[in-house]
C-alpha cells in the first residue's frame, strides 16, 4: 500500500487505476541513502523515476569553473526524474541525498524499463498519454505566462531559482544574478548573511523534520519583513541571505540590526507543541563596492563576517574589517 500511495502522487501516474499502480509497485523498490551519498551521477542514462518517502535530495550541477551549483531540492512526498524517464539522453546533473533518505525507485535498480514496458504495453500507453497531457498543460501555462507580459519573467525566475523547501530564492540566484544586479546598482548594495545561533537545539530536541518546518517558518517570517527591492535567499542549510540596495552603508547597517531583531520574533510554538524556543541570530554584512568589487567576493565577505559574529558570542551584526562602522 505504501508503494501505491507514493506512486499515485507522481503526476505521470496520477490517473492510473489501482490495478495499474499495483503492477508498477511490483517493479519498484525502496533504497536507503546516507547523508552525502549520490543517488545518481551526471552523465548516466538510467531511465528511473524517484519518489522520496523520507529525507531530502539536492540536484546539483558542476559549473565550468568547478563550482557546485544547486539546481533544485526535493523533500518527502515529492518526485523527480520524470523528464529523463522517457528519454535515453544522459543526465546533465547529479542527485545527492542531503540527509538520511528513503527513496522509492521505479523500476528496481538492475531491471530494464524496456522489459517492463514490453511486458505491460497497454499500461505504458496510458502513461505516455498522461505524459503528453502534462506536456500540453505546461505549454499552455507557458503561453499564458508570456501573454501576461508583466509577470512571466518573474514567474520563470521563481521556477528556475526557487528553493523548494522555503520558497525563497536558492543559492543559484546569487551565483547567476547578483553580478548583474550590482552592475546596475546606483547606490550601495549590501549582502547580509543571517544564521541562527542555536538552531541545532531544534534539530536535537525535535528532529530534522521539525527543523525543516522551522526553516519554512523562518523563511516566511523573513519574507514578511523584507522591503520592496530586497531579495531573500536560502544560502545553505539554516543560513539565509538578503540582498538589499541602499543610499549608503549607514542605512544598510541600520537595516541589518533591524532584521536581526525582527527575526527573533518568529514564532516556532506551532511546531514545538507550544514550547518557547528563543532563537538569536548572527548577521554578517558586506557592502558593495566598499568590501568587494564583484558578487562572489561580496558573498564571501558576508559569509566570513557572519561566522566572525558567531565566534564573538552571536546575536550581533558584524562587517568585514574595513566595514562601514570601521569594525
Amino acid at each position: 500500500m505504501e508503494k501505491l500511495e507514493l506512486l499515485s502522487s507522481v503526476d505521470l501516474f496520477s490517473q492510473l487505476s489501482q490495478r495499474d499502480l499495483a503492477v508498477l509497485a511490483g517493479h519498484a523498490s525502496f533504497y536507503d541513502f546516507a547523508p552525502g551519498q549520490c543517488v545518481f551521477e551526471a552523465g548516466t542514462a538510467d531511465r528511473e523515476l524517484f519518489v522520496i518517502d523520507d529525507g531530502e535530495v539536492r540536484i546539483v550541477r558542476t559549473a565550468d569553473d568547478g563550482r557546485e551549483l544547486d539546481l533544485a531540492r526535493f523533500v518527502a512526498g515529492e518526485s523527480f526524474g520524470e523528464q529523463d524517464f522517457l528519454s535515453e539522453s544522459p543526465r546533465t546533473a547529479s542527485a545527492v541525498s542531503d540527509r538520511q533518505s528513503r527513496i522509492l525507485i521505479f523500476p528496481t535498480r538492475g531491471a530494464s524499463l524496456e522489459a517492463v514496458m514490453m511486458e505491460h504495453p497497454k499500461l505504458f500507453a496510458r502513461v505516455l498519454h498522461q505524459f503528453l497531457v502534462i506536456v500540453a498543460g505546461r505549454i499552455r501555462s507557458t503561453n499564458q505566462l508570456v501573454s501576461e507580459n508583466s509577470s512571466w519573467v518573474q514567474e520563470l525566475r521563481r521556477q528556475v531559482f526557487g528553493d523548494k523547501l522555503t520558497g525563497l530564492y536558492s543559492r543559484t540566484w546569487l551565483d547567476d544574478e547578483l553580478g548583474g544586479l550590482l552592475a546596475r546598482s546606483r547606490g550601495e548594495t549590501g549582502v547580509l548573511m543571517i544564521k541562527p545561533d542555536n538552531f541545532k537545539l531544534i534539530n536535537d530536541s525535535y528532529g530534522h523534520e521539525v527543523g525543516d518546518q522551522a526553516l519554512r517558518i523562518l523563511a516566511n517570517h523573513l519574507k514578511s519583513v523584507l522591503r520592496d527591492g530586497d531579495v531573500g535567499v536560502r544560502y545553505r542549510g539554516n543560513e539565509f541571505a538578503v540582498v538589499m540596495p541602499a543610499d549608503d552603508a549607514a542605512e544598510l547597517t541600520g537595516r541589518a540590526e533591524e532584521l536581526r531583531t525582527l527575526m527573533k520574533k518568529a514564532d516556532l510554538r506551532p511546531i514545538t507543541g507550544g514550547a518557547e524556543v528563543p532563537l538569536t541570530f548572527s548577521v554578517g554584512l558586506a557592502v558593495y563596492p566598499r568590501h568587494a568589487s564583484d558578487g562572489p567576493s561580496l558573498v564571501l565577505s558576508a559569509h566570513e563576517a557572519v561566522f566572525a559574529a558567531r565566534d564573538d558570542g552571536g546575536d550581533r551584526v558584524m562587517c568585514p574589517a574595513a566595514g562601514p562602522e570601521g569594525a
